[in-house]
């Protein structure tokens, strides 16, 4: 179910916008690139969720409102030691929208 729901976002985003226009150095100034395992939120479908590590316990990760999403482009993916796949992208975010960066860390 989730993999539907980032091809879908895959395909909007190749039908939106051409990814070889942020291939210049323009787009380095209005836009910044995310790599990482896209989730479905699980309440918010106007929310995705950018794993850094999907097969870590304490990952750190990102949430972008789709709106905010330029374009996504499928990089590769990635499979652990368990033979568990993941798809990996690199999201375009427009530089200056409001996005939440989760990093676990222990209280001393």
């Amino acid at each position: 179910m989730a993999d539907s729901y980032i091809r879908k976002l895959i395909e909007k985003s190749e039908k939106k916008f051409a990814v070889e226009k942020f291939h210049d150095a323009d787009a380095r100034k209005s836009y910044r690139s995310f790599i990482g395992t896209p989730k479905k939120h699980p309440k918010d479908e106007n929310i995705l969720i950018l794993l850094t590590d999907p097969f870590s316990k304490n990952t750190e990760f990102y949430e972008f409102a789709v709106d905010s999403i330029a374009s996504v482009e499928e990089i590769d993916t990635i499979t652990n030691e368990d033979g568990e796949s993941a798809m990996k992208v690199r999201l375009w975010i427009k530089k200056g929208m409001p996005a939440i960066k989760a990093k676990p860390f222990i209280v001393r």
